[in-house]
């Protein structure tokens, strides 16, 4: 688990989860653990074969080695995982709910005019998140 230099509250699903402290192999373990994280959310079947494939291919390589080391093969299971868990349903819903609000609000005589705090609040992570949820319960 990786803590953010914020706060002290552990996040998941960060890139910095697949590297070890070096950073210059991606370790068996962690492309298990990420690959098996993108199964329970769903991610895993967004890829196509060929994407799928590929990042098999490393799990054995991995496996077989103990880490990747291979600069090539790094990178496109690094593109690989960045599909799977990076973009999740509530941020990308949040987002495109922040983005329908700020086209609205920033009309003239709009929302910002008289609430100016709600452009700041519309760029602000935590705020982003909280609307994805409200939109992927809605």
């Amino acid at each position: 688990m990786h803590t953010t230099p914020h706060n002290s509250i552990p996040s998941r699903g960060r890139l910095g989860d697949l590297f070890p402290h070096d950073g210059d192999s991606l370790s068996y373990s962690s492309l298990v653990r990420f690959w098996r994280r993108s199964i329970r959310n769903r991610s895993w079947g967004r890829l196509s074969t060929a994407e799928r494939g590929l990042y098999r291919c490393a799990l054995w390589v991995a496996k077989a080695r103990g880490k990747i080391t291979n600069t090539r093969l790094m990178v496109q299971t690094l593109r690989v995982a960045l599909k799977l868990g990076f973009q999740s349903r509530i941020a990308k819903a949040g987002r495109a709910r922040a983005m329908m609000m700020f086209e609205k609000y920033a009309r003239p005589g709009g929302v910002f005019s008289w609430a100016p705090r709600m452009r700041e609040w519309l760029y602000d992570p935590k705020y982003i998140v909280y609307l994805g949820a409200l939109e992927v319960n809605a």
